[in-house]
């Protein structure tokens, strides 16, 4: 039971691990965003009153190639920062279905206790049903952990198994 808990707890780090990589990228993102914002405003602010007497021209027509580049990459970061976003929601929604798994091994750890304390005379029957359910939470423990692996490449499948043992897990 422990092991499994343990093995939760590593799923569990794993998950934050990830989810505070991305919040790390969409910080990065949201920083250069705001440079670039910053540019654009300095540029539209650059236009010098000599500027305007001797050119006939627009600033925004001298440094058009710029502006539609740094235009171009800030709208490729707020798209990165969308996908990211759902990315984080995603594995919260995970940390707390895992969270909720070690919660109830960590109840049915103490009702399995006090089962074994409170029925000393029948512990060769107890011991083969605490077996079988070792073997049952390894068995989710290793789907969690395919699980896991499925998060990027393909968060639907994973949605999916995390689906499926939910309700394996409520039945019990």
């Amino acid at each position: 039971m422990d092991k499994n808990i343990g093995i939760l707890q590593e799923v569990l780090d794993l998950l934050e691990d990830e989810k505070r990589k991305l919040y790390d990228l969409v910080d990065q993102n949201d920083f250069r965003i705001k440079e670039i914002n910053s540019y654009l405003e300095d540029i539209t602010k650059k236009e010098e009153d000599d500027f305007k007497v001797f050119s006939p021209r627009n600033v925004q027509n001298t440094y058009r190639e710029q502006i539609e580049a740094d235009t171009s990459e800030k709208k490729k970061y707020e798209e990165e920062n969308v996908e990211y976003n759902k990315k984080i929601e995603y594995l919260k929604i995970l940390i707390d279905k895992v969270n909720i798994v070690i919660e109830s091994l960590q109840i049915e750890k103490g009702s399995e206790k006090q089962q074994v304390a409170d029925s000393k005379n029948e512990t060769g029957t107890i011991r083969s049903l605490v077996n079988e359910s070792d073997d049952e939470k390894e068995h989710i423990a290793h789907q969690i952990l395919n699980c896991v692996s499925f998060i990027i490449p393909d968060a639907q499948r994973a949605k999916i198994e995390l689906t499926a043992l939910a309700k394996k897990i409520s039945e019990h």
